[in-house]
């Protein structure tokens, strides 16, 4: 048995109590309080004017439209889905449109393939599926336009888009929208 000894003489510690007060805590708003508190931000205020009379439902039902081949001869897949977009959106911006579906001017402002598109169930599938994001230029509220997802901008421009299925016949491109 070995016995650690050491020349040093034993210490006794005793546990003291300290007390330190600590600094004084300021805090200060980022707003002074009698500065009165900003509202939340809102969506744009929609400038259009209102009108609720009748309206043809007949024709703000969705239009068949259709490409040629001979017109689609030189046109990608892309530039296929937003030529039939195109004229989708030419039939509501006719002069003989009700105001209800009337637009005053239309831009496809992208069309894409989405990589995700075997995937996703979409109804109906196509030949050909494409994303294609555009903006219409409304007249009036309400209107046929106001139950799509979208953004309305301060020129009153609404920019949305849609899956489109496009279909390949003997002669001719078709399309119809996807949902899931």
């Amino acid at each position: 048995m070995f016995i650690l000894a050491s020349c040093a003489p034993a210490v006794k510690v005793v546990p003291t109590e300290t007390t330190t007060s600590l600094p004084a805590l300021t805090i200060t708003p980022q707003h002074p309080i009698d500065t009165p508190i900003q509202p939340f931000p809102t969506g744009t205020e929609i400038q259009l004017p209102y009108d609720d009379s009748m309206v043809n439902r007949d024709y703000c039902q969705s239009p068949d439209v259709f490409l040629s081949f001979s017109d689609a001869i030189k046109l990608n897949e892309d530039e296929i889905a937003g030529k039939l977009m195109g004229l989708w959106l030419a039939y509501f911006n006719a002069p003989q449109a009700p105001g209800y579906c009337r637009i005053d001017g239309y831009r496809i402002d992208k069309v894409y393939y989405d990589e995700r598109t075997p995937d996703l169930p979409l109804e109906p599938k196509g030949d050909i599926m494409r994303v294609v994001q555009f903006s219409i230029k409304l007249i009036q509220i309400p209107n046929y336009w106001m139950s799509s997802a979208g953004e309305i901008d301060p020129q009153n421009w609404f920019h949305t888009g849609n899956d489109i299925a496009i279909f390949r016949s003997t002669d001719r491109y078709t399309m119809k929208f996807a949902y899931p």
